[in-house]
C-alpha cells in the first residue's frame, strides 16, 4: 500500500510475515517495528532538500526518520557515501531512526560521519546487506538503542565495536556466521533487553551473559550449542520472559532456568535433551514449553504431578490447563504410544 502523507512524500509499507514461533506479547516491541519496512519513495537528495525547506519554514519540523530500505540503485557502489555528504549534516542532527535494510551495502566505511552528525540516533536497521564485518567506528554511535543486523554475512567473533554501544536495548544479529561471543565485554550491555543471536555458528555461551539483568528476550536458536553454563538463564534474569534455544545440540537445560521468576515461554525443541530440570514444575510464570524432538525418556513425579503425562498421540501434557507443555517426538511419548497401541490390539 502507498500512503500519501504530504505533496512530496509517499511512504510504502511492505509487510513481512510474522515469524510463527514468536507468539508471546513480550516480543511486541520488536514486532511493532520489524513486521513492516517503511520505505520513503523519494530519492535521497530530494528527501534532504525537502527537510531543509521544512526546517526553514518551521524550525521544529526536523528530519527524525530516514526510511531508505530496498534501494540498491542509490547505493550502487555498496557503501554509505550517498548519506555522508557535508551539506546533509544539519538535517541529520535530529535523526532518531535510520533504515538501510536490503540496500546491497557491503561496507560501512565512513560510518563515523553518521556518528558525528546524528547525536540522537536511536534505531538503525542494516539487515539483509552483504556486510562481512563492521568497522571499529561503529562503536561511536553511542546513542543507539536498537540495532538490526539480521541476514548479513558477518562471521567470526561478534564484532568488538558492538560492545561499545552501551545504550543498546535491542541487538538483532540473526542469520549471520558468528562463532564466538566475548564474555569479557558483555558487562557493557547493562541496558540490553532483547538479544537475538539465532541462526549463527556459536558453540559456547559465555557465563557472563548472566550479567544482562535487564534481558527480556534471549534468542539462541539454530546454533551449535552443546551446553549452557549455570546461570544462563538464571536468577539474575528477573525480567526474562522468552528463551529460545531450539535446534542446537543441548543435552540438558541448566537447573538455574527454574530461577527465572518471569519466564513464560521456553523453546528447547530439536535438541538432544535427556532430562527435564526438576525445578521446571515449580515455575509459576510458565505458559509455554516446547520440548519436542529430544531424547527425554523419563518424567519425574513432581513434573507428572503438575503437568500430567503426555498424550500418546500429540505429546501434550494437559493436567495444568494454564500451561502448554509439548513432548512429542521423545522416547517417553513413543513408549506411551506403543503401550496404547498394544492395549488396543489386546482389546480387539
Amino acid at each position: 500500500a502507498i500512503v500519501h502523507t504530504t505533496p512530496h512524500q509517499y511512504i510504502e509499507h511492505t509487510y513481512l510475515t510474522t515469524v510463527s514461533y514468536l507468539p508471546n506479547t513480550i516480543y511486541l516491541y520488536l514486532i511493532c517495528i520489524s513486521m513492516f519496512i517503511k520505505k520513503d519513495l523519494r530519492k535521497i537528495p530530494i528527501i534532504f532538500a525537502d527537510a531543509k525547506d521544512a526546517a526553514e519554514k518551521d524550525s521544529s519540523d526536523t528530519l527524525k526518520e530516514l526510511r531508505l530500505a530496498r534501494r540498491p540503485a542509490e547505493f550502487r557502489e555498496g557503501n554509505i557515501a550517498p548519506l555522508c555528504q557535508q551539506h546533509y549534516k544539519t538535517s541529520l542532527l535530529s535523526l532518531t531512526s535510520l533504515s538501510l535494510y536490503d540496500c546491497q551495502i557491503s561496507t560501512l566505511e565512513g560510518i563515523e560521519f553518521l556518528a558525528q552528525s546524528c547525536p540522537v540516533l536511536e534505531e538503525m536497521n542494516l539487515g539483509k546487506n552483504p556486510l562481512t564485518s563492521l568497522p571499529n567506528e561503529m562503536g561511536e554511535l553511542k546513542s543507539l538503542k536498537a540495532l538490526w543486523l539480521d541476514d548479513c554475512e558477518i562471521g567470526g567473533a561478534l564484532p568488538s565495536c558492538l560492545y561499545d554501544l552501551d545504550q543498546l536495548q535491542v541487538l538483532r544479529m540473526s542469520n549471520n556466521q558468528i562463532t564466538t561471543v566475548s564474555g569479557d565485554k558483555l558487562g557493557m550491555w547493562k541496558a540490553m533487553e532483547v538479544l537475538c543471536l539465532d541462526g549463527n555458528m556459536i558453540e559456547n555461551v559465555p557465563e557472563e551473559l548472566e550479567c544482562l539483568t535487564k534481558l527480556k528476550v534471549l534468542m539462541l536458536r539454530k546454533n551449535k550449542i552443546k551446553s549452557l553454563p549455570y546461570g544462563v538463564p538464571g536468577s539474575t534474569h528477573k525480567e526474562l520472559t522468552l528463551f529460545h534455544i531450539s535446534s542446537n545440540e543441548l543435552e540438558a537445560l541448566p537447573s538455574s532456568i527454574a530461577q527465572c521468576p518471569s519466564l513464560r515461554t521456553i523453546y528447547a525443541n530439536a535438541n538432544k535433551i535427556v532430562d527435564i530440570p526438576l525445578g521446571l514444575a515449580k515455575m509459576m510464570s510458565l505458559e509455554h514449553c516446547n520440548l519436542t524432538n529430544n531424547a527425554i525418556s523419563e518424567l519425574g513425579h513432581v513434573f507428572l504431578e503438575r503437568f500430567g503425562p503426555p498424550d500418546a498421540n500429540d505429546g501434550k501434557c494437559t493436567k495444568d490447563d494454564k500451561v502448554n507443555i509439548q513432548l512429542e517426538q521423545n522416547p517417553v511419548t513413543k513408549k506411551d504410544k506403543a503401550a496404547q497401541d498394544a492395549l488396543e490390539i489386546d482389546i480387539c
